[in-house]
């Protein structure tokens, strides 16, 4: 499998190299540049910085300025204020990098596979980053290898007492997006350097590449361990060059061996103190595949935890295995033909006629070829797939015949919203419900999860939507929150007494035939009251206006754990650890 490295560097603007916008924009060109290739560059935006400054702290300024009742502490033009000062730096520059001039050349599918990745990266730049504006970004493609420069500017929002109440801090910018600096000797900025290189190692696992270690990567020892490795050490170069132990040599290893031993000891016992008053912590991540993986680890280990809706809880004292069980973790790599479609999926559903499907899947980086049969090759691809191949109903006919599905499908959703509006019904908040989950969707801030996984995504092979469909059916005929309620109340009692009639018939040692018809028929209710409660905890959600946003905020934990190290957060008071 293709391996590439990556390289994230941050600069400041006050620095010689640090930051150069119309180097970036190509005003002019040096020496390393083929200018012959510089029209190939992407100008994701370009904005003056002058203008971002105007448009991020105009109005904060101005507030500022009124309150101020002596002129010389009034700020008249804030971009020069923050340049000519000492304190911040009026903006920084990111320049981001999949491989290098060696190992990306020009016009290979090397090359085409890091454009893509650049792409994918700085797509999601913005949204990752709330606080960090940026007003210039452009991928350069004329020079060695492809590469990104990211110029943006940190604020804050969170009001100060005396200064603006929106301003420029790089510190206070990744505060606020998290990166809370602890006694690990870390701070904001390095944590937040760490979050953007899993980021750029997550893009990699997902387009099917592994990461490339150009560096060996050293654990943070104390001095304790570092002393007790170096020692270790000298003992073993002694016995390498003298290939002999004497007596004396002997009893110093044994006494060795034995102080280790006693350390070991020492450490299970606060280990086992330490773990009887640990608090939990929540634990997220932003795949399915690898929560699952770090569960089966610490199942293995005999690690206690709680599953919860998007992640697990566990005491803090596992914290160090946990993170290491982590690292051990690498994504599958997903091949050309599953990474299709998945690709299809998520154009088909947001497409508005097939040539815009076919557009948007050409935007994906897919070289289309129409003919007897319609074909797909990503750039980094070495043939073209044909849509037939993966399964009858991702052939043409078959897509088109379920595009028109889901343009049918929409347009009655709107109908059926208008009428319950008009008529006051009910479940009006239902289907505003399901037309804002599928908005969300469209936007790509909600994931795939399909109902049949082989076949496409389609709106009648949406799990989310068909759960929100099925509240909608169970109003229209005749059930409320009020009878939902009531039905979760009796089916609560009923496991109640099932179990206690189980365990007073298990306490008398009852024949197996009289025990199995009691554990079947608890399974059952059990089953009927998890669908109940299933049921009962959405209606609830949609009647109160929250269940896309708590959609919303169960997607960002996931997405958060790229950003925010797992524990961060006490299970128990959701409160986030200073």
């Amino acid at each position: 499998m293709e391996r590439f490295s990556i390289s994230f560097t941050l600069g400041k603007a006050s620095a010689a190299h640090g930051a150069n916008v119309n180097h970036n924009n190509r005003k002019y060109l040096a020496d390393n540049i083929n200018p012959a290739e510089t029209s190939k560059n992407i100008s994701y935006k370009m904005q003056s910085v002058e203008s971002a400054y105007e448009e991020l702290f105009g109005e904060a300024v101005a507030e500022y300025n009124e309150r101020q009742k002596r002129p010389c502490r009034r700020i008249a033009d804030y971009y020069s204020h923050i340049a000519n000062g000492h304190r911040e730096e009026p903006l920084y520059e990111a320049v981001v990098q999949f491989g290098d001039c060696r190992t990306v050349q020009p016009g290979t599918q090397r090359w085409y596979a890091a454009r893509t990745l650049l792409n994918d990266y700085m797509t999601d730049f913005q949204q990752r980053n709330p606080n960090l504006y940026v007003f210039n970004a452009v991928m350069h493609l004329d020079e060695a290898s492809p590469h990104l420069h990211i110029d943006f500017i940190p604020f804050y929002t969170q009001a100060r007492q005396r200064g603006l109440k929106k301003g420029v801090s790089m510190r206070a910018a990744l505060i606020e997006q998290g990166f809370v600096p602890e006694n690990n000797g870390k701070n904001q900025l390095t944590l937040w350097e760490e979050s953007e290189r899993k980021e750029m190692e997550y893009i990699l696992h997902r387009r099917g590449f592994l990461r490339e270690d150009k560096h060996a990567d050293y654990a943070h020892m104390s001095v304790g361990e570092y002393k007790s490795l170096q020692d270790s050490r000298k003992m073993e170069e002694m016995l390498r060059q003298r290939q002999t132990i004497s007596k004396g040599e002997t009893t110093r290893m044994e006494i060795y061996r034995l102080k280790e031993e006693l350390q070991a000891s020492q450490q299970t016992i606060r280990q086992l103190e330490q773990e009887k008053k640990s608090e939990y912590k929540m634990f997220f991540y932003a795949t399915d595949d690898k929560q699952a993986y770090v569960m089966q680890q610490l199942e293995q280990m005999g690690i206690p935890f709680r599953e919860t809706e998007n992640g697990f809880e566990a005491q803090e004292c596992f914290m160090k295995t946990i993170r290491s069980i982590e690292s051990h973790y690498h994504a599958q790599p997903v091949s050309h033909r599953e990474q299709l479609r998945e690709d299809i999926d998520r154009c088909l559903t947001r497409a508005i006629s097939f040539n815009d499907f076919l557009k948007r899947l050409h935007d994906e980086g897919y070289s289309i070829k129409q003919g007897k049969y319609l074909a797909a090759r990503h750039w980094h691809g070495e043939r073209y797939i044909r849509f037939k191949s993966l399964g009858e109903e991702y052939s043409e006919a078959a897509l088109r015949g379920l595009l028109d599905e889901k343009l049918a499908f929409e347009k009655k959703l709107a109908a059926k919203t208008e009428e319950a509006k008009t008529k006051q019904s009910p479940n009006v908040m239902v289907l505003l419900t399901a037309r804002g989950y599928m908005d969300s969707f469209i936007t790509y801030r909600l994931p795939i999860h399909k109902l049949r996984p082989n076949r496409p995504l389609t709106w009648v092979n949406d799990a989310e939507l068909d759960r929100i469909l099925s509240l909608n059916a169970a109003l229209n005929k005749g059930e409320t929150l009020d009878s939902m309620r009531r039905r979760f109340t009796e089916l609560t009692g009923q496991e109640a007494d099932l179990q206690r009639t189980l365990e007073h018939h298990e306490s008398l040692f009852a024949d197996p035939n009289v025990l199995q018809p009691v554990r079947d028929e608890l399974a059952q209710v059990q089953e009927q009251l998890k669908s109940a409660s299933d049921m009962l905890i959405m209606a609830e959600k949609i009647m109160n206006g929250t269940y896309v946003q708590d959609m919303l905020n169960n997607v960002f934990d996931r997405k958060r754990s790229e950003i925010i190290p797992n524990g961060y957060y006490n299970a128990n008071t959701g409160v986030r650890r200073r």
